[in-house]
């Protein structure tokens, strides 16, 4: 016998006796309803220390639910959360993690645009890198799960299976009282998932209460001591697994008998095969074949996440695929597949219906070449057509020009499938049809499947509904991490079977082990150094060299010390405002109020630095503008993040608010500041502005919080992805507010500069800088989708777009190219960005 599994029936054993430890966690009574969804419903459960727990139950079952309520992702609509005795009145991320929570997510919780290492250090509280160097301990870390990757390589350059290590990894390293697994091996090889039992048997002997998710029964036969089956959001049972069965589980897991309310199937036992896909790979796919022969429909089973969807999405089109897909005995090319497949997407608000569409055009849009001649839609046959296909769908709308919207779910899911069935398609791919219909609208789409398919048309169903798959199906091809388990046909195909074929399957995915016994190609400097935020430094740089160069021999007062010291004071004003627009877009917001802010702030500061005011006051009107300042970005934020305001509504209207405020304090110039502040502010060494050096320092300390400090981390974590930013118990709302108001901050700072430059109080100036923000820090090479940035780029695009703006003059151009000029560049930027980071994560 192995040794892992000796230990495991040995702690079984101990285990089978009455259990008299206090359990670490105990649930009574929870229930979670989302609107009128109920999730879970009167759940209790006690889960102790030194034991593995194991929850089952189908997809929807309530699993993952109840793992986000002990997690304090969610909070439960009613119940009690106990721990080690302790009622938690509200549990929160950080309150779960403070206790000793510690979750490895089934889709993992890993930031794409920060490193391995960042991942780490963001997720994990300080305390477990204080012993000593931080990239050693993230590297045992590392080899601890088996995972040998670079530590500063990018994380969107992990394979699946090795962001499903790194999860693992952070799971693991706070040694938890409480660790929470959830279908930890989805995506794991046999080589990695032993790893992982026997990381897991280690943690529970030290006493570790590990709740375990899964839907094998293999893996909950090697691993486990303890089950509790969830059925529909409900509690169905629960036992020591040596005393339970396989077949009482699945009978627990099933709990429910088919519907006899499903169309007759084919009745042909062997008809002729209209489309056969052979060997289809793709990127969460393997060497999947299977047929469809007349009048048959063909389903897809298995456990949410192990490649039923990557099937239907590579024969629409929508992801790479390779392998062979013959129509009625013709090879297809992909182009061809695409073309001939009708496809009904699970997701119906995000990619089945246009909203903003009638019902009319969603159900046509896709076939207005049959309508049309010579590029001239014919209303008449568009109208007749799809009164004929509504009228055989039984689609109620009150009338073809209402708004998509106004339909029920139900009718919403017909017009999907009208659109489908008016594209004359080779195939249909239905993926999820029923999601989300009532009773009576899924018997009218299995009813209109059937004719379909009896029609020649060959039909591929994708279903997380076992019974729905009995009911309807010919043929079943369970799916076990992207190949196909088991092909079920006729008497075959029970809910049962379905469920049993999931979960009894033993399939691992092939070289993940090897993926993850050597470093990616990611690893070597150079190659990491183009991928990496600062890289647009270089070009930068060069391009600012050049033009300089090329004005200078153009005009030879372009170098003069005069020049450059005005171009580089200049540049601070803007410099400063940028660095507080980079932080808005690492986050992946925007904020538009900058310039007016900056404007604003001149206006304020006009009123008390003046010549012939006591230094008490000109402390006070800079103290005023860092006030207003701090006001602004706090109302900024708190729109964005409370009243559920977008960043650009926000700042738009705050934008509008501030200049608004500027002209009512002055309707015009006024309140010229003080001589002898502007001249200690503009103070230079030799050509360089102190100044702009201040700005360097600055952006350089920035840079290095950006990299090297857990407010850094953070601030790019929510803007890669807010919600994995929170399952690591990343406070968000006070990231986001916190990033807003440093926004104004540096405003603040540029509007000091800017104050220096115009040397008076004038409403009308300061709102340029807006887009002038925005384009250099696109030039620096920030990503406009949040998570990437530099504080140095943004510096450089900030001179580089000033050197721009002043060559314009000194070559005697008319000031519409300072226009077209900064359009050009934040295009070119944007356009050289975008494709980089394509090819990047190719």
């Amino acid at each position: 016998m192995p040794e892992g599994a000796a230990m495991k029936d040995q702690e079984t054993e101990r285990l089978a006796g009455t259990v008299t430890a206090r359990p670490t966690i105990r649930l009574s009574g929870i229930t979670k309803r989302f609107g009128g969804v109920v999730a879970l419903s009167n759940v209790s459960l006690d889960i102790y220390p030194g034991e593995v727990h194991a929850i089952l139950g189908e997809n929807g079952a309530g699993k993952t639910t109840l793992m986000n309520i002990i997690s304090g992702v969610f909070r439960p609509t009613s119940g009690t959360i106990e721990f080690n005795g302790e009622v938690i009145a509200a549990m929160t991320p950080e309150r779960s993690a403070a206790l000793g929570v510690s979750i490895s997510f089934q889709h993992p919780a890993v930031l794409d645009d920060l490193s391995v290492l960042e991942n780490l250090r963001v997720a994990l509280p300080p305390r477990v890198f204080a012993a000593g160097d931080p990239s050693e301990i993230a590297r045992a870390m590392l080899d601890d799960v088996g995972l040998h990757v670079a530590l500063n390589a990018r994380a969107d350059s992990l394979t699946v299976a090795q962001k499903h290590l790194l999860e693992i990894a952070k799971a693991l390293a706070t040694r938890p009282p409480v660790l929470i697994l959830d279908e930890p091996t989805a995506a794991l090889d046999l080589d990695a998932t032993e790893m992982l039992f026997a990381r897991i048997r280690s943690v529970v002997a030290g006493g570790t209460a590990v709740i375990y998710i899964t839907h094998r029964l293999a893996e909950l036969r090697q691993i486990a001591h303890r089950v509790t089956v969830l059925r529909d959001g409900r509690l169905e049972g629960g036992a020591l697994v040596r005393d339970v069965s396989d077949d009482d589980l699945l009978g627990m897991i099933v709990g429910r008998s088919l519907a006899s309310a499903f169309p007759p199937k084919c009745s042909e036992a062997a008809p002729a095969i209209n489309l056969a896909v052979q060997r289809l790979s793709g990127r969460t796919i393997h060497d999947v074949s299977f047929a469809v022969g007349r009048g048959q429909i063909i389903g897809i089973a298995g456990v949410e996440g192990n490649g039923q969807s990557g099937v239907m999405r590579a024969l629409a089109g929508l992801e790479p695929w390779k392998g062979e897909v013959r129509l009625n005995d013709t090879l297809l090319s992909a182009a061809e597949v695409k073309a001939k497949t009708a496809y009904m997407p699970s997701d119906r608000h995000q990619e089945g219906i246009i909203s903003d569409l009638t019902v009319r055009e969603n159900a046509t849009f896709s076939a207005l070449d049959q309508f049309s001649t010579l590029g001239i839609l014919s209303r008449r046959r568009e109208l007749g057509a799809v009164g004929q296909v509504f009228g055989a769908l039984a689609v109620k709308t009150p009338g073809l020009d209402a708004g998509i919207l106004s339909l029920s779910g139900g009718n919403q899911q017909k017009v999907v499938m009208a659109r489908a069935l008016m594209s004359k398609p080779g195939f249909i791919l239905a993926d999820e049809p029923t999601q989300g219909v009532d009773v009576g609208a899924r018997f009218e789409i299995y009813r209109i499947l059937r004719e379909v398919s009896q029609s020649g048309t060959p039909v591929i169903v994708n279903s997380s509904d076992a019974a729905e798959l009995e009911g309807l199906c010919d043929v079943v091809i369970v799916m076990s991490r992207g190949r196909v388990a088991e092909t079920l046909r006729g008497e075959d195909i029970t809910e049962g079977r379905i469920v049993g074929a999931a979960v009894r399957a033993q399939s691992h995915v092939d070289g993940v082990g090897a993926a993850t016994k050597a470093a990616q190609t990611a690893g070597h400097r150079l190659r990491q150094f183009i991928q990496s935020d600062n890289a647009t430094v270089v070009p930068l740089a060069a391009v600012i060299v050049m033009l300089g160069l090329y004005v200078f021999g153009q005009n030879a007062n372009y170098l003069s010390a005069f020049n450059l010291s005005n171009i580089l004071l200049l540049a601070t004003a803007l410099g400063f405002i940028a660095l507080g627009q980079t932080i808005a877009l690492l986050m992946g917001g925007i904020d538009l109020s900058v310039g007016p802010l900056a404007g604003f702030l001149v206006v304020i500061a006009s009123f008390f630095i003046n010549d012939g005011q006591s230094p008490q006051t000109f402390a006070l009107g800079f103290a005023l503008m860092f006030l207003a300042a701090l006001v602004v970005g706090t109302i900024n934020g708190v729109l964005i993040r409370f009243a559920n305001f977008t960043p650009i509504a926000a700042t738009l209207a705050m934008y509008i608010g501030l200049q608004g405020l500027s002209f009512v304090l002055r309707d015009g110039p006024g309140g010229y500041i003080s001589f002898a502040v502007m001249d200690t502010i503009g103070w230079k060494l030799g050509p360089l502005p102190v100044a702009f050096i201040v700005l360097v320092i600055v952006a350089l300390l920035a840079e290095y919080i950006l990299r090297k400090r857990r407010l850094g981390w953070q601030f790019r974590a929510v803007g890669s992805h807010e919600e994995s930013a929170r399952r690591m118990g990343i406070r968000v709302n006070r990231v986001i507010i916190g990033g807003y108001i440093a926004v104004s901050l540096f405003t603040a700072l540029g509007a000091i500069m800017l104050m220096v430059q115009i040397g008076v109080g004038d409403p009308a100036q300061g709102v340029n800088y807006t887009l002038g923000s925005i384009t250099a820090v696109v030039l620096g090479g920030t990503s406009l989708r949040g998570g990437r940035g530099t504080f140095i780029g943004t510096v450089m695009g900030a001179v580089l777009l000033t050197e721009v703006l002043n060559a314009v003059s000194f070559l005697g151009l008319s000031q519409t190219y300072q226009y077209v000029f900064q359009g050009a560049l934040i295009l070119a930027a944007a356009l050289i960005y975008s494709t980089a980071r394509k090819q990047a994560e190719a």
